[in-house]
């Protein structure tokens, strides 16, 4: 279970202090910096995007992504432990990547200038649990975007994951322990479960984390955008930009720009 606590932001940014130092082995970081670099290329190029926030950025894989291509980038995220393995990454590539401890609706007020575009990748928004919240999240966007720049955006196909209602996620192997990631549906919400399998001579030590998530469709996102001053949103059905499909895609990504 996750802690209730005064602060409706400390129990993500416990989880991913919590989770961090298995999140590049469980996520494949390397590897996907070598997969993921046309199509990010191919956004950072078409949509003359020369600096970025990268909001949830986790360890750090877009931010370091996009700083390779060039990119001026300031990385976002409620978790500390994750914002210095980002910082640890960044380092060993020489790359300079400017980190901001903060959650999304604070981002106006703590970042100043505003960006080309913002990234919001890795299912970040998930996290944001009501209308309310994810109300205040897309406007704080739109106003660190400059008038026209541009938002992208990828969490899980929710459409299909509500649809098929299938608990496991993905079971994975990586430096010898097995990461399993699996789901619990309740009626209003998802709670997301990482169990980490450890194989000792004693026998199997298990580790697990949990944290509530909400299951944003796609019809719902791009109500909401419109509704926080977003126009021309563009969904695909992974960051390969493929066509989306609600019955059948694993991601959804959404490009769309802020109103000018």
């Amino acid at each position: 279970m996750v802690p209730t606590t005064d602060s409706p932001d400390q129990p993500i940014g416990d989880f991913y202090d919590a989770l961090a130092q298995d999140y590049d082995q469980m996520t494949s970081f390397e590897t996907r910096l070598v997969s993921e670099r046309p199509f990010v290329r191919l956004l950072v190029e078409q949509h003359a995007i020369a600096s970025a926030l990268d909001a949830g950025a986790g360890s750090g894989f877009h931010s370091v992504l996009l700083a390779q291509l060039g990119v001026r980038v300031t990385a976002v995220d409620l978790s500390k432990v994750m914002l210095s393995a980002l910082a640890r990454h960044a380092a060993a590539k020489g790359l300079s990547v400017k980190v901001l401890q903060a959650s999304f609706r604070d981002l106006p007020s703590r970042f100043h200038g505003v960006v080309d575009a913002v990234f919001c990748m890795g299912n970040a928004l998930a996290h944001l649990q009501d209308s309310l919240e994810l109300d205040a999240a897309l406007e704080a966007f739109r106003r660190v975007i400059k008038p026209g720049g541009s938002l992208v955006l990828q969490v899980l196909n929710y459409d299909r994951i509500l649809a098929e209602r299938q608990r496991i996620q993905s079971v994975r192997e990586a430096g010898g322990a097995t990461y399993v990631r699996f789901y619990d549906f309740h009626n209003d919400h998802l709670v997301f479960n990482v169990v980490k399998l450890e194989y000792r001579e004693s026998g199997v030590e298990q580790h697990a984390l949990a944290i509530p998530l909400k299951p944003w469709t796609s019809s719902e996102l791009t109500t909401a955008l419109v509704r926080a001053g977003f126009e021309e949103v563009e969904t695909f059905g992974s960051i390969a930009l493929e066509q989306f499909k609600s019955a059948s895609s694993k991601d959804l990504v959404i490009h769309t720009r802020a109103s000018s």
